[in-house]
C-alpha cells in the first residue's frame, strides 16, 4: 500500500510539536486560534484629511483542538487596567480559565475592550487614557491586602503566589500586564456597540467578566438581550450610584457616579427613565465595623415602599446572573449592594460568597491565585446546571 509523503511529514510534524508542546507547557489546553476584530467604522480625520477605522475590539477565538462539546461559547471580559491575558496564563505560570473551559469543551472569545491592548483606540483625541493601577495600589487591593489591614476581611486573603509585593517575581509579572484604559459614558457606549456586533458574529453567548468588566457585559446585555444567554459576574465593579474602591484604603463613603445605577449611560427600565433623576434613591442600612476595622458597606438602592415600586431592568433581566465574591477583597464589603439593586429590579441572581461553598483566602484576582480551578469549577457547574 502507498502512501502520500507529504502527509507522512505533516502528521510527524505535527506529533513532533505535540511533544514539544507537552514538554514546555503541559498545563494548557490544546486548541485552535483564530483572530479578528469586531464592531467600528469608518470616519473621516480633517487634520490629516484621510480615512480610519475606529471603535473596533480586538477578539481572540479558542477552539478546543479536538471539536467543541459544549453549545455555547463562553466570552471573557477583562476588568479594568489589564487586558484578556489575564485569562490566558497566571503569573505564576500556571494555566488559566481558558484552558480550564477548553478542556470542559467550550469554544472561547477573549476580548480586549477598547481602548486597552490590541483594542487600542485610533481616534486619540476621544476619551483620554487613564493609568491602570499603581504598584502601591495593586498590593493594597489585589495581591497583598492582608499586609495592610485597611478592612477586617483583608486578613482572610492567602491565596496569591508569592508574598504579592514588588521584587517578588509572580508579582512582577502581574503588574507588568497593567494598562492604560479610557473610562466614563463614550467607553460604556462604544463598548455596548462593539459587544453587540461581536455577538450577531458569533451568536449567543455565556459571559464570563471580572470587575470593571461587568459593566460591558451588562450594557451589551441590554442592548442585545437575545444573545447572552448568562453572565458570572467575577466581582463586577458596578455598585449603584457609587464607587466603593477606595476602601481599600480605608474610605468609608463611595465616590457619587453612575446615574442610571450600574453606568453613566442610559438603559433600558421599565417604566422608562428618559433622565436618570427619575430613578428615586434610598441609602439601605449603615456602616458596619469589625474589631475596629470597616467590615460592610450600606447601599444606596432604587427606593422601594408603598408608593414607590423599583424600575425593571428588562433587558439586563433576561440572562440569569451567577455573582462571585471572594473572601478577602474589598468587593466583600458592598457586592450586595449591585446585587440587591439588580434583583429589585427583576435580575435573576445567583448571589455566592465563595467561602459559603469551601473556596478560602481569595482576593480580587482570583482568576490568578492558587486554588483558581476551584472557581473556575464553580463556574462550570452553575452553567450546566442553568444555561440550556
Amino acid at each position: 500500500m502507498g502512501y502520500c509523503p507529504l502527509s507522512f511529514f505533516a502528521v510527524l510534524d505535527t506529533l513532533l510539536w505535540l511533544s514539544f508542546a507537552s514538554s514546555n507547557n503541559a498545563s494548557e489546553a490544546y486548541y485552535r486560534r483564530n483572530v479578528f476584530y469586531a464592531g467600528g467604522e469608518y470616519t473621516f480625520v480633517p487634520s490629516t484629511n484621510s480615512t480610519i477605522s475606529i471603535n473596533q475590539i480586538y477578539v481572540e477565538q479558542l477552539t478546543p483542538l479536538y471539536g467543541k462539546k459544549r453549545r455555547y461559547p463562553i466570552v471573557f471580559f477583562h476588568g479594568g487596567g489589564v487586558s484578556g491575558t489575564q485569562w490566558l496564563n497566571k503569573p505564576d505560570g500556571g494555566r488559566g480559565w481558558a484552558s480550564y473551559m477548553l478542556d470542559e469543551g467550550y469554544e472561547v472569545y477573549i476580548v480586549d475592550q477598547w481602548s486597552v491592548g490590541r483594542s487600542s483606540k485610533t481616534n486619540l483625541d476621544a476619551a483620554a487614557l487613564s493609568p491602570g493601577s499603581s504598584v502601591e495600589t495593586a498590593q493594597i487591593a489585589f495581591t497583598a491586602p492582608e499586609l495592610y489591614n485597611n478592612y477586617y476581611q483583608a486578613r482572610f486573603h492567602t491565596q496569591w503566589p508569592g508574598n504579592g509585593t514588588r521584587g517578588d517575581p509572580v508579582f512582577d509579572a502581574f503588574y507588568a500586564t497593567s494598562l492604560p484604559l479610557s473610562l466614563g459614558p463614550l467607553f460604556q457606549n462604544i463598548s455596548r456597540t462593539s459587544t453587540c456586533a461581536l455577538l450577531q458574529k458569533i451568536g449567543p453567548s455565556i459571559f464570563v467578566s471580572h470587575s470593571y468588566g461587568g459593566q460591558g457585559v451588562f450594557l451589551a446585555t441590554d442592548g442585545c438581550p437575545d444573545l447572552v444567554k448568562g453572565h458570572v459576574a467575577f466581582e463586577a465593579d458596578q455598585t449603584p450610584f457609587g464607587n466603593y474602591d477606595a476602601g481599600t484604603r480605608g474610605a468609608s463613603s463611595p465616590i457619587v457616579t453612575r446615574a442610571w445605577g450600574v453606568a453613566d449611560v442610559p438603559i433600558t427600565y421599565d417604566p422608562p427613565v428618559s433622565d436618570p433623576t427619575q430613578l428615586v434613591r434610598a441609602t439601605v442600612g449603615q456602616n458596619q465595623y469589625t474589631d475596629g476595622k470597616l467590615s460592610n458597606y450600606s447601599c444606596v438602592l432604587q427606593a422601594q415602599n408603598a408608593t414607590q415600586r423599583p424600575r425593571r431592568l428588562v433587558n439586563i433581566a433576561r440572562a440569569p446572573v451567577l455573582f462571585l465574591t471572594t473572601q478577602a477583597s474589598i468587593h466583600v464589603l458592598y457586592d450586595h449592594c449591585l446585587v440587591s439593586y439588580l434583583r429589585q429590579a427583576g435580575v435573576k441572581v445567583m448571589f455566592t460568597l465563595l467561602e459559603d461553598v469551601g473556596i478560602l483566602g481569595n482576593g480580587h484576582f482570583g482568576m490568578l491565585e492558587r486554588n483558581s480551578d476551584d472557581i473556575a469549577g464553580y463556574i462550570d457547574r452553575w452553567i450546566r446546571r442553568t444555561i440550556r
